[in-house]
């Protein structure tokens, strides 16, 4: 199987685990059900946040780790939510390199609490410049914090994509 279908299969499994219960529900405007009843207003994903990921390249010869923080803002619309993340790391392989990284990401709010995104962009990558891209799953556990599991492509600029990142994160909402 190569990269690129082991990438779609990815996607497909995390789009898959985020909408199954979620297509559903008819949470109607402001959080209230199909039957009138208040279901909670859920969590709030618009605005500042900031946090920390780890994960690694778990397949193909260049298997590594990588962890970092990431920082961005994001607006939502409805359930409609568009944003920008930094993200500064290290990938831990044979060799330690810089991951420092400008993403644009736009998703779906998929109930109150439950957010699937996508996410495109670029800058070091390995230590070269380069681009990611990719999507995740984003699940508010309180007011304030939610957790997240994304999987990006990654390449440098005029080449395909060579590896195919798996991480996990933990953000903090302001």
């Amino acid at each position: 199987m190569n990269l690129t279908r082991k990438f779609a299969v990815i996607i497909a499994c995390l789009w898959a685990l985020g909408t199954g219960p979620a297509l559903g529900q008819d949470y109607g405007p402001y959080g209230y059900g199909a039957g009138g009843g208040s279901v909670g207003v859920g969590f709030d994903w618009e605005g500042f946040y900031s946090g920390v990921y780890g994960g690694g390249v778990p397949m193909g010869d260049d298997r590594s780790y990588i962890a970092g923080v990431f920082a961005g803002v994001n607006a939502q619309v409805d359930s409609a939510l568009l944003g920008v993340e930094a993200q500064l790391g290290g990938d831990f392989g044979d060799d330690f390199s810089l991951d420092a990284m400008v993403m644009g990401r736009g998703g779906a709010i998929l109930n109150p609490d439950l957010l699937v995104y996508g996410t495109v962009g670029t800058g070091l990558v390995k230590g070269d410049f380069g681009y990611a891209f990719g999507g995740g799953a984003e699940y508010g556990v309180t007011d304030y914090l939610s957790v997240r599991g994304e999987a990006l492509g990654t390449g440098e600029w005029g080449n395909g994509p060579d590896t195919v990142r798996l991480g996990a994160g933990l953000a903090f909402h302001l």
